[in-house]
């Protein structure tokens, strides 16, 4: 099955050097003008998912998809991109025939991939397919579990994730159908596929190591459409064991294939983010810690004692009479009281 539209070969054809539209239209058996035009019909398709439907393939009326042969109107015409040469880019390979037989002659000589997801590698001969504008380039973000979590491990958890630009839940039958479609757009050009989870085990939130593409705990594909805010959600029964855990999205086609996009520079159509898994789950992460004590108030200095007051003099006593030597004792003692006075005073200061 080609990928384009009849309406789409006409197109094409005429912007062909050689008059390649005249031959797209003797071709195609459709009514002949001046650049040859095509015959067309009408056909419907029923979408399996869920938002837009999908636009409906023209009619095989002239044996167009049927044919074993490549028409000439869709013969791609591009060199090796080296003209002029181009320092650090590389030649590509051309082809008369879009490489039609590519898988018959490329090496290493493998087994067509004819639907079946060959382990040993095989070659895959069907189309890209068609392609969507920038303006339709799928994109997706984890609503949860969200970036650095923390989730209890070994109990059930829901995964929610939010898209936008492509339309989910066409999943095909992924055991014989593998690759064996080109890419389909629905009536507003989004990309008709759907989209995968997958978890894979880290040593840490900080590991550098590279992970093994074949080594991973949890995958699903997800099989049904969004919901009226963008939404899927896939349920993890049982959870996952402690640890810490990469979480991304593989967005694809509705066989399976990465999405395809127009420009080569564009965000990542798929989201990643890291989590972790622990008994309790976030009340695992511990108490913060108690304020420690505050230091107690160091004692304040004792104040020096006061000096002791000198002892009183003695008051000195006058006397009559004969006995002299009483006066000159008082006398003495009126003395030692002045000067005891004066070793207080020192004291107090």
């Amino acid at each position: 099955m080609l990928p384009s539209s009849i309406s789409y070969l006409v197109t094409l054809a005429l912007v062909l050097p050689g008059g390649r539209g005249k031959a797209a239209g003797a071709a195609a058996k459709g009514t002949k003008g001046a650049k040859g035009t095509q015959g067309t019909g009408t056909g419907t398709s029923t979408n399996t998912g869920t938002g837009a439907t999908a636009a409906a393939p023209p009619a095989d009326a002239t044996g167009l998809q049927s044919s074993t042969t490549i028409d000439p109107s869709v013969i791609q015409t591009t060199d090796d991109g080296q003209n002029p040469p181009v320092t650090g880019q590389s030649a590509a390979t051309t082809s008369p025939n879009n490489f039609a037989n590519f898988c018959a002659t490329g090496l290493p000589q493998v087994p067509i991939t004819n639907g079946l997801q060959i382990t040993t590698g095989s070659c895959n001969p069907t189309p890209i397919g068609n392609i969507p504008s920038v303006d339709n380039m799928p994109s997706s973000k984890f609503q949860s579990p969200k970036n650095l979590d923390t989730i209890a491990s070994g109990q059930t958890f829901n995964v929610t994730l939010k898209t936008q630009g492509i339309q989910l839940g066409t999943f095909t039958n992924a055991a014989k159908t593998y690759f064996a479609n080109p890419q389909t757009l629905n009536t507003q050009g989004q990309i008709i596929g759907h989209t995968h989870i997958v978890m894979e085990a880290i040593p840490s939130l900080t590991s550098t190591a590279v992970t093994n593409p074949q080594d991973f705990t949890f995958f699903k594909g997800v099989d049904n459409g969004q919901d009226a805010q963008g939404n899927v959600e896939v349920e993890v029964t049982n959870g996952v064991q402690p640890g810490v855990y990469r979480m991304c999205t593989i967005v694809s086609s509705a066989t399976h294939q990465p999405a395809i996009v127009p420009v080569a520079q564009h965000g990542s159509l798929d989201d990643c983010v890291y989590f972790t898994a622990a008994p309790g789950g976030a009340d695992a992460t511990g108490a913060t810690g108690a304020t420690g004590a505050t230091g107690a108030t160091g004692a304040t200095g004792a104040t020096g004692a006061t000096g002791a007051t000198g002892a009183t003099g003695a008051t000195g006593t006058q006397t009559k009479g004969k006995t002299a030597g009483t006066g000159k004792a008082a006398g003495a003692a009126k003395t030692a009281g002045k000067a005891g006075a004066a070793k207080g005073k020192a004291g107090k200061a």
